[in-house]
């Protein structure tokens, strides 16, 4: 009635070409306030998603452990979320050497990401992947975390991702 006709067409809204950046910013500063992790499939900027092969996602330690067992090899690895899901520590590096799990935290720095508690120098990363991949031909110092006063290092390379 009276002649008016409705649009289903938004004229007076605009994409703007900025807002996923701007939408991104605004994601990064929340999960900054709030102590989470940023969603871990997407890192860095958005340019890279991490490989199922390897990245298990929000998987518990002992479901972690399970897929390395399924494969049962030295060298098998994947990539989970951090337990804690903090913004510093996001991942953790999951290894299976020797018959023994050991769970290494990827965490955060200005420059990416590096393995360990950092008390060490340690190398630092773009993006996670680049660590698996340095990782897959330079074997990986393991510690074990119940018996660090131990003599024996073992080293291990990533070989057998245990992801999807």
């Amino acid at each position: 009635m009276g002649g008016h006709r409705q649009s289903n067409q938004t004229d007076s809204v605009k994409p703007s070409s900025s807002l996923p950046s701007k939408l991104q910013e605004a994601t990064k500063d929340h999960h900054q306030r709030s102590g989470r992790a940023p969603l871990p499939q997407i890192e860095k900027g958005g340019n890279q998603v991490m490989d199922p092969a390897w990245y298990m996602g929000e998987i518990s330690r002992s479901e972690a452990e399970r897929y390395l067992r399924r494969v049962n090899r030295d060298g098998a690895f994947l990539v989970r979320d951090s337990s804690n899901r903090s913004y510093d520590q996001p991942y953790t590096l999951v290894v299976l050497f020797q018959d023994k799990v050991y769970n290494i935290q990827i965490r955060r720095n200005d420059k990416g990401f590096m393995l360990g508690t950092g008390l060490k120098v340690s190398e630092s990363f773009e993006r996670v992947s680049d660590i698996v991949n340095q990782h897959k031909h330079m074997p990986l110092l393991l510690i074990d975390a119940k018996n660090r006063v131990s003599s024996q290092q073992n080293q291990c390379a990533l070989t057998y991702p245990a992801g999807n």
